[in-house]
């Protein structure tokens, strides 16, 4: 027998006994009632014994119900760290060797100026919004009705001193990002150019990060990460969503794998 088939055994079982229980103590009050002397007494004390047995029955259902809760919950943490084990030990140094991989085949076999052709544009773009759509399905969870928390977009670095990004494809929640963020005068736009330059990713985890990216709108969790390889700095992948507590750190490590397959997908096109 499967121990969910046992659990509903024994949830029934103590649905039957709590009612047996109460119906005795309802009978026991209306003898009680009717007897005098000993008679009276000895009812009365069966039926507040009886009464016990009907509180430690809702008291046990009580505790199975919140040990039930707490394996849940235990289960949904231990979840999101082995999430993240995967993310950090697997694939992320995965699609990092995918990437540099992708980027020494361009070197040596450089493409022509005007050779990619429209499918290879076509395949390109399509997956451009995979990795959209990944970002957005696989972070925030949607709402009730089932429409996207998070929204994600992809940024092209101008190349220029003092330059900006300019927003290339946006997927989920409106409304879209801002179309262009400038690194001199937004805070957003020259915290995205220290991600692309360093290589490393950025996180508004909490309140105190929350005034250093804006990429339009009020939307509070953020992360950004680079897509670049060596040398090559193309723009920035990011994903926001309404409230900081949308996002948790293994989402940081999804998008370094998805920004390293976007940066594969581009170096393709050759030095």
């Amino acid at each position: 027998m499967s121990p969910e088939a046992k659990d509903r055994i024994k949830r029934i079982g103590l649905f039957l006994l709590s009612g047996a229980l109460a119906g005795a103590v309802f009978y026991l009050s209306i003898l009680a009632d009717d007897a005098e002397g000993q008679a009276k007494t000895r009812a009365t004390v069966i039926g507040t014994i009886v009464a016990f047995g009907v509180v430690a029955v809702a008291a046990y259902e009580n505790h199975r119900a919140e040990s039930a809760r707490r394996k849940t919950r235990d289960q949904a943490v231990k979840a999101a760290r082995d999430l993240a084990l995967a993310y950090n030990q697997v694939l992320v140094p995965t699609t990092q060797r995918l990437r540099d991989l992708a980027a020494d085949y361009a070197v040596v076999n450089p493409v022509a100026v005007g050779a990619v052709s429209s499918p290879q544009d076509q395949l390109r773009a399509q997956i451009l919004l995979d990795v959209l759509q990944s970002a957005v399905v696989l972070t925030a969870e949607p709402t009730p009705t089932n429409y996207p928390r998070a929204r994600s977009a992809y940024f092209e670095w101008s190349g220029a001193s003092g330059g900006a990004f300019k927003l290339k494809t946006a997927f989920g929640r409106t409304p879209q990002p801002d179309n262009d963020i400038p690194t001199t005068v937004n805070q957003g736009g020259a915290k995205m150019a220290v991600v692309l330059q360093s290589g490393t990713p950025f996180w508004a985890e909490n309140a105190s990060f929350g005034a250093d990216v804006q990429l339009g709108g009020t939307y509070r969790g953020v992360i950004v990460v680079p897509v670049r390889v060596t040398g090559r700095p193309f723009g920035v992948l990011t994903v926001d969503a309404p409230e900081y507590e949308d996002f948790m750190p293994a989402h940081v490590d999804l998008m370094a794998t998805l920004g390293n397959m976007l940066a594969a997908s581009l170096a393709l096109d050759g030095p």
